[in-house]
């Protein structure tokens, strides 16, 4: 029948409404984004290691010193990076670790024989970086001589680029000519200071890339190495033993081929120098590689790296064993040969050998340690973060006092005892905390967890007017952060600190403007204590406390998956007990099946994983086809087409509970999540194929154009296509059947039964899959973003994704089944939330930089591009969490059925869907909240950079991500209501 026109006005001012309440709904979650953004900012400005970098530059050049004796050994120097060179690829043990012989032993001989048989002429060391194992700060220590932190506040910011003294500064100044080629971190950190002509870098960022930099490198220093006329510092990055490492692992036959190619590289060079009494060939690597290839931490692999030197020229003492030397020590070693003033900011020592000579000759070697000591003490003398310290004082006293008198022995040793304790000052005095910052990053996060309670207890209601008081609040928050702005800017004018304290003055008014509101329509709203606490709640808060409590331990940060699915568990088992209990046969059955399914799965999760050092001899990688390997086993592959297979199966046979398999569902989720999941696994077997290392230069090439069209075909269809037409095209999942009564009318009639037969209509229509037709709407979405998600993961992490939907399912039927959500609107959102922890573990992560999945970022693009390398690498990283994000509108809308004609009702459930979503945020913020407050009290703590540091950024990158999740969950829910409102008109 067609509608009146009056009719139409009704409907569409219902509409109006809906939307506009759908538009309110965003205003929440945006603002805590916006909250805990502020909070982790200010923590973070507090917290991460700085340092004064100082602009001084050393003008006093060795051979002007006039007490001293120390003229230049070498006019020019070839410095050789290769990149993650380990100190066991130079120095083989017998055996790996495992007791076989491993791939990469002897490969790279030519250091080791050199020095073991031209002792003066070459030196072999063991080279001991500082961590942070990643390569921009070991190239920064390795110029400047300085320690790594995580940020360098100086008098000038300049991003990244280098701006204190450094050896390359120090040749600029003297009018050398530097030649770079290979990593273009280089031409980032120093743009200034190499001959534009002699200048070749390469991306650096694609490990998946082995040959390309190497070869590059190789062919540039053969070109540019007979033109001596033209240089006087050769710089070379290769990053081929790296790229072998993050790809395949070291104990490969890829890491035997790259040690091989560096070894005759290697033997080239030193051929060509063997006659050369003027040149010094420094061969070194910047940092190691863990047992899997991986760097960015402190054991023993990563910090082990090797320095060669090299020279036709005797210059070298000999040594009986191999010295062990710092990375810093480069630095003043290197300015001295060549006769340059020591950068300002070094704290290395020179090195005992490159100075005491074939002659064994004390006397210089004092010489360079009294330089290298008088720079250090100007250096202290300079910088604001040195005391006075008795004991540096006196032993710089007895040094010079020795120096004076000749005692060269005395002399050496005391010079080298004051530099190596200048060197354990700084690593304790620089370890500079904001203590302000840090506090009010905290009073943030328990500000927006005060905020999240007020608002999930008082919007507790049925009333479509709470829509309104939302739009109300965000009045009050206007004014509240013009205000909150304004005292941040005087307040930050006054104490120096303008951006800190103007964001907490937004953050302030925010939390203003959220009470405000509250308590002005606290007689408006829901009485909190209306209604008794039920157990599924206390459980809630159980399991919203006990994960942060555990924070505070290092074993348990080292552990937490254990944890986390342990509790996941013992849900399992509460939910067992409760649905033994239930009266009805059928929900009976149905909820004893799910528990234990959700108890096989929570334990299941924990195979998959990569172990962090701490973790061994007591865990097993399995992620990989190998412990030392980053490549996907032929068994994972396989497993990776079953679950394409497997798991549209599973979520049909949940939907067909409700009778939701109807209309849109067989094609979105038979025929499209299965093509998109199948596709996956195509990309990844040809990754797998392309990791055999038989292909040719030419079959690699069309592998990856494959690739990139099979990825680049995924993310359009899961990122851009599927949204688009679920937005537009409204795929529910219903089915309508019509019967023709006319048959049934007539038997009445026959029958005498005049009042059945007026009261049967002449057709009946039947809506299947009704009940749920919010909860199988909104699913189709959130397996678009599981896709998607599935792609970016490796295979074994993709199969664990689907372990995550399987169980995120079960745990909603449990939650119907029990009326858990009836009684709690707590505990099903926090579930969510202990999934999306446990899966960040079983997707191949650990709370350390050195598990981030690199490699990723080229599975749409050959080089960096924005986005698309940053979006895979976020999914492959955040994954758990996005997707439990977007699903958490399912917990309200799970078997969730329309009222038609009833714009109250919609109104409603959009409140409803802000606070179900608000829960989620206010679970992460309780754990980052306690992670912060741990943080701040273990700041001074022994594994405080290697345990809890990693995991603060964890906790407040992952509150993050998640507060965005919602913030799409919350708009793309809203527009689920809005679209069934629109049909059921």
């Amino acid at each position: 029948m067609a509608q009146t026109s009056k009719e139409l006005e009704v409907f569409k001012t219902k509409r109006l409404q809906v939307r506009k309440a759908v538009r309110s709904a965003l205003l929440v979650p945006f603002l805590i984004l916006v909250l805990h953004a502020i909070g982790i900012f200010l923590f973070s400005s507090g917290f991460l290691l700085s340092r004064t970098v100082l602009d001084n530059v050393s003008t006093i050049q060795p051979s002007s010193v006039s007490d001293v004796d120390l003229p230049k050994t070498f006019e020019k120097v070839i410095v050789v990076l290769i990149d993650a060179l380990r100190f066991d690829f130079v120095v083989p043990p017998e055996t790996s670790d495992d007791g076989n012989q491993a791939a990469y032993l002897n490969a790279l001989q030519t250091p080791l024989k050199l020095s073991q048989g031209f002792p003066n002429n070459a030196g072999l060391f063991k080279f001991i970086a500082d961590p942070p194992t990643t390569t921009l700060q070991r190239i920064k220590a390795l110029t400047t001589g300085s320690l790594p932190t995580f940020i360098d506040a100086g008098s000038n910011f300049a991003g990244k680029t280098v701006e204190e003294d450094s050896w390359l500064a120090q040749l600029r100044n003297k009018g050398k000519k530097i030649a770079f080629t290979g990593d273009d971190t280089w031409t980032h950190l120093f743009p200034n200071l190499t001959d534009s002509e002699l200048t070749f870098p390469f991306d650096s960022f694609n490990v998946w890339d082995l040959h390309t930099v190497d070869n590059g490198v190789i062919d540039h220093l053969s070109q540019t190495l007979p033109q001596s006329e033209k240089w006087d510092v050769i710089v070379a990055h290769l990053l081929g033993v790296d790229h072998a490492g993050h790809r395949y692992g070291p104990n490969t036959i890829h890491m035997r081929e790259k040690l091989q190619q560096m070894d005759q590289l290697v033997q080239n060079l030193t051929k060509v120098l063997s006659n050369d009494q003027e040149t010094l060939l420094l061969v070194f690597g910047d940092h190691g590689m863990d047992p899997k290839g991986d760097h960015g931490g402190d054991s023993q692999g990563e910090i082990e790296s090797s320095l060669f030197l090299y020279s036709g020229r005797k210059f070298l003492s000999e040594t009986d064993n191999i010295p062990v030397i710092n990375q810093i020590d480069l630095v003043p070693t290197l300015s001295l040969l060549l006769d340059l003033p020591v950068p300002f900011n070094n704290l290395g020592s020179p090195i005992a050998s490159a100075f005491l000579g074939p002659q064994l000759d004390t006397g210089k070697l004092a010489s360079a340690n009294k330089i290298v000591s008088d720079q250090i003490s100007r250096y202290r003398n300079t910088h604001p973060s040195f005391r006075d310290e008795a004991l540096s004082t006196s032993l710089y006293n007895l040094a010079t006092t020795a120096w004076q008198k000749q005692d060269f022995e005395t002399a050496n040793e005391k010079f080298h005892q004051f530099q190596l304790l200048s060197l354990a000052e700084c690593r304790s005095l620089w370890a500079h905390f904001d203590l302000v910052l840090m506090f009010l990053g905290i009073v943030v996060f328990i500000l927006s967890i005060i905020v999240l309670a007020l608002f999930i207890i008082a919007f507790n209601n049925e009333d479509e007017s709470a829509t309104d008081y939302i739009k109300f609040i965000g009045q009050k928050i206007a004014v509240g952060i013009f205000a909150g702005i304004s005292s941040g800017l005087a307040a930050g004018v006054v104490f120096s600190k303008v951006y800190s304290l103007t964001a907490f003055g937004i953050a302030a008014g925010i939390v203003f403007g959220f009470v405000h509101a509250i308590y002005a329509l606290r007689a408006l709203l829901s009485n909190p204590f209306n209604n008794s606490v039920s157990k599924w709640t206390i459980l809630a808060a159980v399991y919203a406390i006990l994960p942060g409590i555990q924070l505070g331990s290092n074993s348990y940060v080292v552990w937490e998956s254990r944890s986390l699915s342990f509790l996941l568990v013992s849900f399992g088992v509460v939910a067992l007990i409760s649905s033994l209990r239930l009266p009805q046969a059928n929900r009976r059955t149905s909820g004893v099946i799910n528990s234990i399914v959700f108890i096989v799965l929570s334990r299941l999760a924990e195979y998959p994983k990569i172990c962090r050092e701490e973790q061994l001899p007591y865990c097993t990688s399995t992620l990989y086809a190998s412990t030392a390997s980053s490549v996907s086993s032929l068994t994972t592959i396989v497993l990776l087409y079953v679950t394409a297979l497997v798991l549209p199966a599973i979520v049909r046979s949940f939907l067909r509970t409700s009778a939701s398999y109807e209309g849109s569902a067989p094609l979105w989720i038979g025929i499209g999540l299965r093509s998109v999941l199948l596709l996956s696994a195509a990309y990844w077997t040809l990754d797998f194929s392309a990791n055999d290392g038989s292909k040719t230069a030419v079959e690699e090439e069309n592998l990856q154009i494959f690739k990139q069209i099979i990825a680049r075909l995924i993310l359009g269809v899961t990122l851009v296509g599927t949204p688009i037409a679920w937005l537009r095209g409204r795929p529910l999942c219903l089915r309508i059947d019509m019967t023709n009564n006319e048959d049934k009318i007539k038997q009445a009639q026959e029958n005498g039964d005049l009042k059945t037969a007026s009261k049967t209509a002449q057709v009946s229509v039947e809506i299947i899959g009704f009940a749920n037709t919010y909860g199988s709407l909104y699913l189709l979405f959130t397996l678009a973003i599981f896709a998607f998600t599935s792609l970016c993961s490796k295979p074994a992490s993709a199969i664990a994704l689907a372990g995550l939907v399987y169980q995120i399912l079960t745990l909603l039927e449990l939650s119907d089944i029990l009326s858990i959500s009836s009684s709690s609107a707590l505990l099903t959102p926090t579930i969510l939330a202990l999934l999306a922890s446990l899966y960040y573990f079983s997707t191949g992560h650990q709370a350390t930089l050195a598990s981030l999945q690199w490699d990723v970022a080229f599975i749409f693009t050959r080089t960096v591009q924005f986005p698309l390398s940053h979006l895979p690498l976020l999914f492959n990283t955040f994954g758990s969490f996005i997707i439990t994000g977007i699903a958490v509108p399912l917990v309200l809308f799970y078997k969730y059925g329309p009222s038609p004609r009833d714009s109250r009702r919609s109104i409603v459930l959009v409140s409803k869907l802000v606070r179900t979503t608000s829960v989620l945020s206010l679970y992460f913020a309780i754990l980052t909240v306690i992670n912060l407050v741990v943080t701040f009290v273990l700041r001074r703590h022994l594994m405080v950079w290697k345990i809890f540091a990693p995991r603060f950024m964890l906790a407040g990158t992952a509150v993050l991500v998640v507060d965005i999740a919602v913030v799409f969950a919350t708009a793309f829910g809203g527009q689920a209501v809005l679209t069934v409102f629109d049909v059921f008109k």
